[in-house]
């Protein structure tokens, strides 16, 4: 009788240790495996989608004004940035024989020349339209004719983007552009599409579209020619649930996350539905609330294995140094391979 009570303390103490060893060894495991996730919370951002180009200031109309008669330019009254309006007289010309006349009157003396500036007068040149001067072709005393630019008049400045045809069909009129300058790289502004070509044109052998974009906060430093990088604001997502992008996994198509594990057990996976990304952020659409707490996956480095105590020797190699190195090198993978899937196989 005593033998039997002490068989079933001796039993039971066994079947109490050993309960004891697995919950220490399912403890261990837990806390193992909570190593491999960094804490994280479900934030509240402000999630956009964008289409990025580049593109140039360039004027909404470029107009050179050209003399209508050949002869000299005799006084030039516009500089660069200066502002013209319509009809304005920006310079006064002089024909071929008016030049001929008064340069022959000027040999005579002071006064035939003026008596022939009374009676021959110069031409004018008017402004087609109101703008800015933003090119002075031609100085006085120059020769000018029909084909040439003794200004350059621009009535407004705009931002004309190159847009991939994969993209244009995101752009529309109306729509919110951020527009940062090469130059100025630090003073970004804001602009709104007016108008997207109708023609395509090839750039490298890719087919583009010119998109225009007009701002009314135009900085004083934008000058034609300048380049400039666009990015078109084509979905924006204000207050919505975020996780950072590493913490998703994908699998068989479905997207999930996973969360901290409670009482002792593995952590939790759990499907969420998501939405746009932007800056290593995800929008989450359905599964997960705001302050929720997840983990995301660390990148587990495997550690170099010990020493194979079979491997070959230095006196070994001595022998046959091809055949040793080759089994060193087939047993180090090995030993590093054996030690990386009995660490998996633990986690779970």
């Amino acid at each position: 009788m005593k033998k039997f009570i002490l068989f079933l303390v001796v039993i039971a103490l066994a079947g109490g240790g050993f309960w004891f060893y697995k919950i220490h060894e399912k403890k261990a495991a837990a806390a193992e495996e909570a190593k491999k996730y960094v804490p994280a919370k479900v934030e509240l951002k402000t999630m956009r989608r964008t289409v990025e180009s580049t593109g140039q200031i360039s004027p909404a109309n470029r107009l050179e004004v050209k003399s209508p008669i050949s002869g000299r330019l005799e006084k030039q009254l516009m500089n660069e940035g200066d502002m013209v309006k319509k009809d304005q007289i920006v310079a006064w010309i002089s024909s071929t024989e008016r030049a001929t006349l008064l340069d022959t009157a000027r040999a005579k003396g002071e006064d035939e020349l003026k008596y022939w500036e009374g009676i021959y007068k110069a031409a004018p040149l008017v402004a087609p339209l109101s703008g800015t001067v933003i090119v002075r072709s031609l100085e006085p005393g120059q020769t000018v004719s029909s084909a040439s630019a003794v200004i350059v008049i621009a009535d407004s400045l705009i931002v004309v983007g190159q847009v991939d045809e994969t993209d244009i069909g995101s752009i529309s009129a109306g729509q919110r552009v951020n527009v940062k300058l090469d130059a100025y790289p630090d003073s970004a502004f804001e602009g709104t599409v007016k108008s997207i070509a109708y023609d395509s044109k090839m750039v490298s052998n890719v087919t583009m579209y010119e998109v225009d974009v007009t701002s009314e906060n135009l900085p004083d430093f934008a000058r034609s020619g300048m380049t400039a990088t666009l990015t078109f604001l084509v979905e924006e997502h204000e207050n919505v649930p975020a996780v950072p992008t590493a913490a998703l996994e994908y699998r068989k198509g479905k997207v999930s996350v996973r969360l901290p594990a409670k009482d002792g057990k593995e952590p939790e996976v759990k499907q969420v539905k998501t939405g746009l990304s932007e800056n290593s952020f995800t929008e989450i659409t359905k599964g997960l609330e705001v302050g929720e707490e997840i983990l995301i996956p660390q990148v587990v480095r495997k550690k170099e294995g010990a020493k194979n105590p079979f491997m070959a020797t230095s006196s070994g190699r001595s022998g046959s140094s091809s055949g040793s190195d080759s089994g060193s090198k087939g047993g180090g993978s090995g030993s590093r391979s054996q030690g990386g899937s009995s660490g998996r196989s633990g986690s779970k």
